[in-house]
């Protein structure tokens, strides 16, 4: 399609346009024709000379999905979010010996940045496009909880029992993790947008001083206040071996809790992704033991013998 040429020509205008009523839309479809459509309308305005295509674009995709995304208008995508985990739940307490509800309310904004062919963003977005909301994959979420008790995981989760639990080469392990949704939010909006400025450019693998350039990039952000849900499950035994029996998976339920407030997504070290979590115990194990976790003190052994960092 051609854009005809305007008296006033702006390309962010076309952008906004393009993605004015997003939240009722597919948002990567949405995010793609608007980036294909306004293309020539920024060759129009000459806006190469001030700033990229692509990173024009992002900023105007950041800000418009930060309006459009507004906590009222999400709250259907959110609740349907909910349900589809409520009902992976159910699935698994017929396949699995222990099932948990995990809530993280962020304390600070989360990113999960990737690599993303379907967004047209100098900074990506996880983002379903079947649910159309922002998520975490459960990979990631498994990477950072895998770390984590290898690091801290005490004496009785040694590294054997870790290869056994979360898999090793060859072999799938006795704990699974579904992706993380929003499903409250009570700020302003479900998406903030952030900035990064890089202030150098790599030439020839190296970095140029005397063409140093402070770039803002803009890119979207889950914001704080967002609660997210996701589900966890363990097998206890895999045929006739008994290698996780259910005081183990009362602790490491509780180093799930600890790897989660410890930060989620990317960029944690300076403070994006902290939580607050907890953990509603879906499941029948034969143990007596609380129906909320949550981080309360509890009165039982299921923490002994574990180093957990300071603070």
């Amino acid at each position: 399609m051609v854009v005809k040429p305007s008296s006033k020509c702006t390309w962010e205008e076309c952008v906004r346009e393009e993605l004015t009523g997003i939240v009722s839309k597919n948002v990567i479809s949405a995010l793609v024709k608007a980036f294909v459509h306004c293309y020539s309308r920024f060759e129009e305005c000459g806006g190469g000379k001030r700033v990229s295509y692509v990173t024009g674009f992002s900023r105007e995709a950041s800000v418009k999905l930060y309006e459009e995304f507004r906590c009222p208008k999400v709250k259907g995508l959110m609740d349907a979010a909910e349900h589809y985990l409520r009902s992976l739940a159910n699935i698994m307490r017929d396949s699995f010996d222990a099932v948990f509800l995990i809530r993280a309310t962020l304390q600070s904004r989360l990113t999960v940045s990737t690599r993303n062919p379907a967004l047209p963003l100098e900074i990506s977005i996880s983002w379903d496009p079947v649910l159309n909301l922002p998520y975490i994959p459960s990979s990631s979420i498994k990477g950072l909880v895998r770390a984590y008790v290898e690091t801290y995981g005490g004496a009785e989760l040694d590294e054997a029992l870790v290869r056994e639990v979360f898999g090793s080469q060859g072999s799938s392990g006795l704990v699974v993790f579904t992706d993380a949704y929003p499903v409250e939010c009570s700020g302003e909006s479900l998406v903030e947008p952030d900035v990064l400025t890089p202030h150098y450019s790599e030439v020839r693998k190296a970095i140029d001083e005397a063409s140093s350039s402070p770039t803002p990039l803009v890119f979207p952000t889950i914001a704080r206040n967002v609660t997210l849900a996701m589900v966890v499950a363990f097998r206890c035994d895999r045929g006739s071996s008994s290698a996780l029996d259910c005081a183990k998976v009362l602790k490491l339920s509780e180093k799930i809790r600890k790897a989660l407030e410890q930060g989620i997504g990317a960029r944690t070290s300076i403070g994006y992704g902290r939580a607050s979590v907890s953990l509603e115990n879906l499941s029948k194990l034969t143990e007596a033991q609380p129906r909320e976790l949550g981080g309360r003190p509890r009165s039982d052994s299921a923490t002994e013998g574990f180093t957990e960092p300071a603070g």
